[in-house]
């Protein structure tokens, strides 16, 4: 059996994801996951004009947070063929560009992603899609999100889950599994969006006028705002904002256990 790895449509679904995050990029501006894989990065890049820009330390640690793996700088090095003396740009192209396409740098981070299964188990002598899948959310929570509870079918997902906790676990739920998990509601997301939004304005303006002598709006403007926002904030925690359907770790379970076992299987894995 060679060893288990995810599809590269998972982990390039997922890669865009945090391009668009890391960058701030617009719609029309990231990668579409299921026709650009064939493209080179540095082409890509300088569409977008960030080329120049692109800090390997920092989308190397960036992108080894996203997948939870750790590799040396030397093999990111080589993978970007920063470690070799390019006399040219041309050269560098030729040698290592041409190549460097979103597939290359998809396989890189599919050699080294820890793999979970959701695969069924055998309990009791019978094969159970429901329990895999159980026990692969309870691998993910133990190795990468402790939950708040230990963690059993019948628990609740938002007695383990709350706020941002929940919004990670269920985004690397939802890559892990093809991404056909449905999102969590958008209101949710547009709680602490707003409270942002308005807090940080005042709080520049409050600055100002604050340096110009006006001291009394600008405490008053500031403390308000920051509990508005707090407001904001704890309401996003104790809201759920979990799709119907869901409730326990059970009904997740079910739903898992439901997809195509096909999409479940590893890529390369052969039984």
């Amino acid at each position: 059996m060679q060893e288990t790895r995810y599809f590269e449509k998972q982990i390039m679904r997922f890669l865009v994801e945090h391009l668009v995050d890391m960058y701030g990029l617009d719609d029309d501006e990231a990668p579409d996951p299921d026709e650009d894989i064939d493209l080179r990065i540095d082409l890509y890049f300088k569409e977008i004009k960030l080329w120049k820009e692109l800090h390997i330390p920092d989308f190397m640690f960036r992108i080894e947070r996203a997948f939870h793996f750790e590799c040396s700088e030397d093999e990111w090095k080589g993978l970007f063929g920063v470690d070799r003396s390019f006399q040219t740009e041309c050269e560098w192209i030729e040698r290592v560009g041409q190549h460097l396409t979103f597939r290359k740098l998809v396989n890189f981070i599919a050699e080294r992603a820890p793999y979970i299964s959701f695969q069924p188990v055998t309990v009791i002598d019978r094969e159970c899609a429901p329990a895999g899948a159980f026990y692969g959310m309870l691998e993910l929570s133990e190795r990468f999100y402790p939950a708040a509870c230990q963690l059993a079918p019948s628990t609740r997902i938002l007695d383990a889950f709350r706020g941002d906790a929940l919004d990670r676990f269920w985004s690397e739920l939802k890559w892990r599994t093809d991404n056909r998990l449905t999102e969590l509601k958008s209101f949710w997301f547009l709680m602490d969006g707003c409270g942002c939004l308005v807090f940080w304005p005042v709080l520049l303006i409050s600055v100002i006028l604050f340096l110009d002598g006006n001291y009394l709006y600008p405490v008053v403007a500031t403390s308000t705002t920051y509990a508005l926002w707090k407001v904001f904030s704890i309401c996003r925690y104790r809201s759920n904002p979990l799709p119907a359907g869901f409730e326990t770790f059970r009904d997740l379970a079910i739903w898992i256990a439901g997809q195509d076992g096909e999409v479940m299987l590893a890529e390369g894995e052969k039984v």
